[in-house]
């Protein structure tokens, strides 16, 4: 069968560089597509078949690029085992999801003993190639995404190729992203991060993709000169690592660095966290970049962005083409009406996500039809367009009205004495007035320094809590604080361990 996703990826000139890792390794979209072409035979050989599915556990590489293009030639779907899986989580997603082979690369040890596995570069130096002649098009479902988990294990979440490239196509219109923009991924491409927002708009758009190592320990001088080497044009990340990039140029200068130019980085998105307005000029004022703040999700998809311009007021964005969004109040569920409001936003599109896998009660909470029902807090601002906020259950209920965990925590840190912190909500489902503070001092900053700074803010907008000191703060494999963790660490019983 031929896939949607393939032949939209072969319309492209074929002597343009499609993929490079940064450690060297690079395919033109003729030598990408071959390899594909060879992989799909290799997972044929081992009788993959359309509609059945296969595990990937991989770092990020070509080979895992065109892994991904050939499960979707051959009709089948593919779904990651998270690196951050531990064995028992690694056990429930194969349970659930039922593969018939897992490819991976020898960079992790799994208990797979039950499964047929293969070495990603045996499918890559496959014997024979796929005979396309007569091939009818293919546009069932073609893979399985985990979300962050933020509530329990993570939901498996199935897209189809026809809905998720009509999803791309309309994005890439709406956001100019064309032919010679360069791609730099720092995630895994196990994440929809990496794939939609890197991988697939890099090869739908005739551009080029770069791939770092998300478990190197890349500094952030070193990721500058990197942006500055591939000469990136666009690239998404989340608020964290741009903070990392402006702390990183704030510093004095490396002697042996070379001049970093970011002035062809005109696409500097933004998204999966909330993003502070001082950020925002921060990255202006000392990188010289004007941050377009995205929002989506693994779900539904792109759904909002400041893209014509750097950013709206206080961070705003507006709906992209074919998107229709509203407000559903936090505290009754009525709608909302108004100028300035804030409540939970409610998304519609023609083209989603086919919604969650083995999980049917937050299907129907999540997946209202025609509706995606995003679990996020958003303000509507006068002209209509967008700020969000945080999730509906990180609002705190304070004396003037809903707070967002995010937006306290930036208060937190906004005189420098907290370098991080996280806010946890301690009311099951959010608007409650207690909350339970992890913090972070600053170098320089003592702790009773910090538990002071976190008191008066909390005492400012009549909020209780108790507060944390940590070293650090966990991280997801994708950079976003791991407040699942910061939860069982913090708010069970025996307290930190």
């Amino acid at each position: 069968m031929t896939s949607v996703l393939v032949e939209a990826v072969r319309q492209h000139r074929s002597s343009d560089c499609a993929v490079r890792t940064v450690d060297g390794v690079a395919a033109s979209y003729a030598q990408l597509l071959d390899l594909v072409d060879t992989m799909a035979a290799g997972l044929t050989e081992h009788g993959v078949q359309a509609g059945q599915t296969v595990a990937f556990a991989l770092r990020n590489s070509v080979e895992y690029v065109a892994c991904i293009l050939a499960v979707a030639e051959v009709g089948a779907r593919y779904v990651p085992l998270l690196s951050n899986f531990s064995a028992d989580d690694v056990s429930r997603a194969l349970e659930r999801t039922e593969p018939v082979l897992v490819v991976t690369d020898g960079s992790r040890e799994l208990a797979l003993e039950s499964l047929t596995t293969v070495h990603v570069s045996a499918l890559a130096r496959s014997g024979t190639r796929r005979n396309r002649a007569g091939d009818t098009v293919h546009a069932g479902v073609f893979r399985m995404l985990w979300t962050s988990g933020s509530t329990g294990f993570p939901k498996a979440v199935a897209w189809r190729q026809d809905k998720f490239l009509t999803e791309r196509l309309r994005w890439l219109a709406d956001s100019g992203i064309s032919r010679g923009d360069v791609f730099f991924c720092r995630h895994p491409l196990d994440v929809a991060h990496a794939t939609d927002l890197h991988m697939f708009a890099a090869l739908l758009s005739g551009g080029e993709l770069v791939l770092a190592d998300p478990g190197a320990d890349a500094d952030a001088e070193q990721l500058l000169q990197q942006l500055t080497e591939y000469r990136v044009t666009v690239m998404s990340a989340l608020p964290s690592h741009y903070e990392d990039l402006v702390r990183a140029r704030q510093r004095p200068i490396p002697v042996n660095s070379t001049t970093v130019d970011l002035s062809r980085l005109r696409l500097p998105l933004c998204g999966g966290a909330y993003l502070s307005p001082l950020l925002i000029r921060d990255a202006e004022r000392i990188l010289g970049i004007g941050i377009r703040q995205i929002y989506g999700s693994t779900e539904f998809g792109l759904a909002m962005g400041a893209i014509n311009e750097p950013h709206g007021p206080e961070g705003s964005m507006v709906p992209v083409e074919g998107v229709s969004t509203r407000l559903v109040a936090l505290s009754d569920g009525t709608d909302v009406h108004g100028t300035s409001v804030i409540g939970e936003l409610v998304l519609r599109s023609d083209c989603t996500s086919e919604g969650y896998l083995f999980d049917q009660v937050a299907h129907e909470k999540t997946f209202r039809h025609p509706e995606f029902w995003t679990g996020d807090a958003a303000e509507r601002l006068p002209g209509g367009a967008y700020r969000i906020l945080g999730r509906v259950t990180e609002a705190l209920r304070s004396l003037d009205g809903p707070l967002l965990a995010p937006v306290l925590d930036e208060e937190i840190t906004a005189d420098g004495t907290v370098a991080e912190v996280a806010s946890l909500p301690m009311t099951p489902g959010g608007y409650g007035a207690a909350v339970s503070v992890v913090a972070v001092p600053s170098q320089g900053s003592s702790g009773a320094q910090a538990r002071e700074v976190v008191a008066k803010v909390l005492a400012r907008h009549g909020l209780r809590g108790t507060v944390h000191l940590a070293d650090s703060l966990p991280r997801t494999p994708v950079g976003k604080t791991d407040k699942p963790r910061l939860r069982q660490l913090y708010l069970t019983v025996g307290g930190p361990r």
